[in-house]
């Protein structure tokens, strides 16, 4: 399989919508919890006592985890892509430090052995592939003699569009 004259544009890309309504109420939601332990901390620091600057450091170091937590799994929640072109080639893809996208895999439309569906909230769809024998481009490309499955949160319409591929080819 040689994948090296792949056209610029993919004819269809499977990935997390940044912009969806899941996005509106994580930030919404995680502005108004900063907001009131904010509130909290500056109710508690009228007090200035010692049990007063104890709890203000308690809620501090247990916020700061759980913030670091959920931005980290909103984070690699988006961390994956799929792009299809009209030659049937598939690249699939991971995002890196810095945001920039790390080429995993390449197959062809017709290693692609299992699809599976499930739906998610917000009008997402988790999709989970089995693919035979990709190839995996890491240092250096080499074929991979086994089954991998990779799965894409996406959105719904697009997902209606890689199935209409599927069966088409």
């Amino acid at each position: 399989m040689e994948l090296d004259f792949l056209e610029d544009e993919p004819k269809l890309i499977l990935t997390y919508l940044h912009k969806s309504k899941f996005s509106m109420i994580y930030g919404l939601s995680m502005l108004f919890l900063d907001v009131i332990v904010l509130l909290i901390l500056k109710h508690l620091s009228s007090y200035g006592t010692d049990f007063a600057d104890r709890l203000i450091i308690v809620i501090s170091l247990i916020f700061a985890m759980i913030l670091i937590f959920f931005m980290a799994y909103y984070l690699f929640l988006n961390g994956v892509k799929l792009e299809i072109y009209e030659n049937n080639a598939v690249k699939y893809y991971t995002y890196g430090c810095r945001g920039h996208s790390v080429l995993h895999f390449k197959f062809e439309l017709k290693d692609i052995g299992q699809i599976k569906i499930k739906n998610r909230p917000f009008n997402c769809s988790k999709l989970i592939i089995k693919i035979r024998n990709p190839f995996f481009c890491g240092i250096y490309e080499r074929k991979v003699n086994k089954i991998r499955t990779v799965s894409i949160v996406t959105d719904r319409k697009n997902l209606e569009l890689f199935m209409k591929e599927m069966e088409q080819f």
